[in-house]
């Protein structure tokens, strides 16, 4: 076990057993009193007696060690898959941890959730100053409920870039260049011994074929492809079906309104000290969303003026073709994607660009690299 976890356990049985001793005790002495006056007591009474307060300060001192798990706001699979992982991680640990979900399940992972025959996390709708915490595939405190920056932070499990997050102690952090919070959280239970059982590797297996886009992203790696076999092995589950079962998921779209599919996935990053909501789509479909341009242009818009953002931009994209189709809803998210592309976007607001599936790996860094290069672009900056 972690020494700093090893250490926080002993201080806790210390603690119990030193309020235990002093209220037993103190049970004794009324007991005594008692008896003196001439109160009989029959075999067991005086320990029921005791129980009482000594159970309700165990259980006041057990639960304020209780650990909220959760991955970021708007979340994907991948943030609700790893955080039931991570706090079946952290129990079989002998810590105690529940798992909570920052958001609504999209259709994907309604169906992810509902073929492994897994119950919905709790929804976690909360201040969290002060709550014991645990964070998987975010480190970014846009993304993070209020109050986070006073939280006790546990531990972090990440595949994403630091984001400024900053806390009052240190804590443990496992970040790794893969291509989901899924795949690290397999590599810890293999590190540490752990079987996971059927329910929890097919939840593995699906955080690494969602954020993958069944290997098709460029985040994927040769580690992730290996767990996903084993995973697949280990949950039963055929790889290929399981992965088109959930592409077929993420792409029933057509019941959702441009507001809401403008918010499907998305992401608040400062870029160049301008704060931008960057959203994308992930479809099979991409015609059905795009035939209502006007009406998602219209949706970035109020939204930016609602969060008072900088800026948004919007990306459709088509997983089967290996293309991402950006939606301008403004003259700077115009200017900034075709400086980070060297295109053109159309009069209606929209240009196709090929390859492009990553908002970690390729969206991203290409917008931050674009942004620096118009610091002093008066059209750009507005």
């Amino acid at each position: 076990m972690h020494f700093k976890a090893m250490l926080g356990n002993a201080v806790l049985f210390a603690t119990i057993c030193t309020l235990s001793f002093a209220i037993l005790g103190e049970a004794g002495r009324v007991e005594g009193a008692a008896g003196s006056k001439g109160t009989a007591k029959g075999p067991g009474e005086a320990s029921r007696v005791e129980d009482a307060p000594v159970l309700a300060a165990i259980t006041a001192l057990v639960e304020s060690q209780q650990i909220s798990v959760f991955g970021h706001k708007v979340p994907d699979t991948d943030a609700i898959a790893a955080a039931i992982v991570y706090a079946w991680e952290l129990n079989s640990r002998n810590f105690s941890a529940t798992a909570f979900r920052l958001g609504d399940l999209n259709p994907e992972t309604a169906y992810v959730l509902e073929a492994l025959g897994v119950e919905v996390p709790p929804l976690l709708d909360a201040h969290v100053a002060k709550m014991r915490v645990a964070i998987v595939d975010t480190n970014n405190p846009e993304e993070l409920p209020t109050g986070i920056e006073k939280a006790f932070i546990h531990s972090i499990v990440d595949h994403h870039k630091l984001s400024g997050l900053t806390t009052a102690e240190p804590f443990e952090m496992d970040m790794r260049p893969l291509c989901s919070a899924g795949s690290i959280l397999y590599a810890r239970a293999k590190a540490a011994g752990l079987s996971p059982p059927k329910s929890v590797a097919g939840l593995m297996l699906s955080s690494i074929l969602s954020d993958s886009l069944e290997f098709r992203s460029p985040t994927t790696t040769n580690l992730d492809r290996a767990y996903a076999a084993e995973l697949a092995a280990l949950a039963g589950l055929d790889l290929h079906a399981h992965a088109e079962a959930m592409l077929a998921a993420k792409g029933q779209i057509s019941h959702l309104t441009p507001a809401e599919l403008v918010m499907m996935d998305t992401k608040v990053f400062t870029i160049s000290r301008r704060r931008l909501r960057i959203s994308v789509l992930e479809t099979t479909n991409p015609s059905a969303p795009l035939s209502h341009l006007a009406a998602l242009i219209d949706a970035q818009k109020a939204k930016v003026v609602d969060e008072q953002l900088d800026d948004m931009l919007f990306f459709v994209v088509d997983i089967l073709n290996e293309a991402a189709t950006f939606v301008s809803s403004s003259k700077s998210a115009t200017r900034l994607v075709e400086k980070a592309w060297s295109c053109t976007v159309s009069e209606e607001g929209t240009v196709v660009l090929p390859g492009v599936l990553s908002r970690k790996k390729q969206i991203i860094p290409k917008l931050e690299a674009a942004a620096t290069a118009l610091e002093n672009d008066d059209e750009y900056r507005g």
